[in-house]
């Protein structure tokens, strides 16, 4: 864990250097043109009107189609390579630190229908402290793929609809999030299925028998069984964390309290996110019979659910995962945007 977290604060301090200025910038400003340094001919200008425009800057008309070309500076551009490093190494410190813990308990609690508080006190008996990071090889390897193709998909699309529009902050928020969810999902499915099926087994099941039993039922695509809940699950996860984080940042100005303010604007998107808890509700159970060789409907899922407890019984283990929510909203949003990437 504090190996992971040594790695994340040379990440911050290397890449610091390379971050794009633009988000540190109002986004209203416009491009100024600098006038011309004064030289002594200037200066000996009798007319006082002329020297005054020699030394009030001159701005870009923005409506001024040859001014209008004129590209916005957004620093030196970051590789795709650099991109998809970082963000493995940020979803991975954010699984060893806290993430992994909070999603064994988010699955207990979304399968049990006990408290949270109950689910952790019943782990910790069952195995100790290692009973939390139960499942951590897959949980890597899927957090290492999917911080990758998350940061670099996201920051590609928010780039480019920052260069269309690039006052529309909130916009390519929500861009980002929507293709860097989706294109998750792709990862997630199997490695979600494989961590739902350890962690929800009353037996002590590795992940390669998952695996194996899977593919001997099902064949390869087995492992991609309930993709649809997951591409919903993760785009609405993403889109709704990034878009309420940038919302916090430029509409409330929370960037104007600094570090302080940013993470602050993470909370706010990682708790916002969390209205899809039904979602990920189903997504869990749905996995969970699949790799029991079981295969049932989503509106079974939920007739079953509603008639234990009625809409909010949909919500479970919305606690451990409003937590989850934040923890890695703060280290794949709001640390992605303090570094400008």
């Amino acid at each position: 864990m504090n190996t992971s977290l040594h790695f994340l604060l040379l990440l911050i301090v290397g890449s610091s250097t390379s971050a794009y200025r633009y988000r540190n910038v109002n986004p209203t400003s416009l491009p100024v043109r600098r006038s011309p340094s004064l030289t002594s001919d200037t200066i000996g200008i009798s007319d006082c009107l002329e020297l005054d425009n020699v030394l009030t800057p001159q701005t870009y008309n923005i409506d001024n189609e040859e001014d209008s070309e004129v590209e916005f500076v957004m620093g030196r551009k970051t590789s795709i390579t650099l991109n998809l490093m970082r963000g493995s190494f940020l979803r991975i410190a954010s699984d060893l630190s806290g993430g992994t813990p909070l999603e064994v308990i988010k699955n207990r609690v979304t399968t049990t229908g006990d408290n949270a508080l109950s689910t952790v006190k019943n782990v910790f008996e069952e195995g100790g402290l290692a009973a939390f990071w139960k499942g951590t090889p897959s949980r890597t390897v899927e957090g290492a793929l999917m911080g990758a193709i998350f940061l670099a998909g996201s920051a590609a699309a928010r780039n480019q609809v920052l260069r269309v529009r690039p006052h529309s902050r909130n916009l390519a928020a929500l861009a980002g999030g929507l293709v860097g969810g989706v294109a998750q999902a792709f990862i997630m499915t199997p490695a979600g299925l494989v961590f739902t099926a350890v962690n929800s087994s009353e037996d002590d099941v590795s992940s390669m028998k998952v695996v194996s039993d899977i593919m001997r039922k099902r064949g390869p695509l087995g492992l991609f069984a309930g993709f649809s809940a997951m591409a919903l699950r993760q785009a609405t996860n993403w889109a709704s964390r990034s878009t309420f984080t940038e919302i916090a940042r430029t509409n409330l100005r929370m960037t104007q309290y600094g570090l302080i303010g940013e993470i602050g604007s993470g909370i706010i998107g990682g708790l916002g996110s969390t209205w899809n808890t039904p979602v990920e509700t189903l997504r869990v159970f749905k996995q969970r019979d699949i790799a029991q060789g079981i295969e049932r409907p989503y509106c079974e899922y939920i007739d079953e659910i509603m008639s234990e407890g009625g809409y909010p019984n949909l919500f479970r283990g919305v606690t451990p995962r409003a937590i989850q929510a934040v923890w890695q909203t703060v280290f794949m949003v709001v640390v992605p945007n303090v570094l400008g990437i």
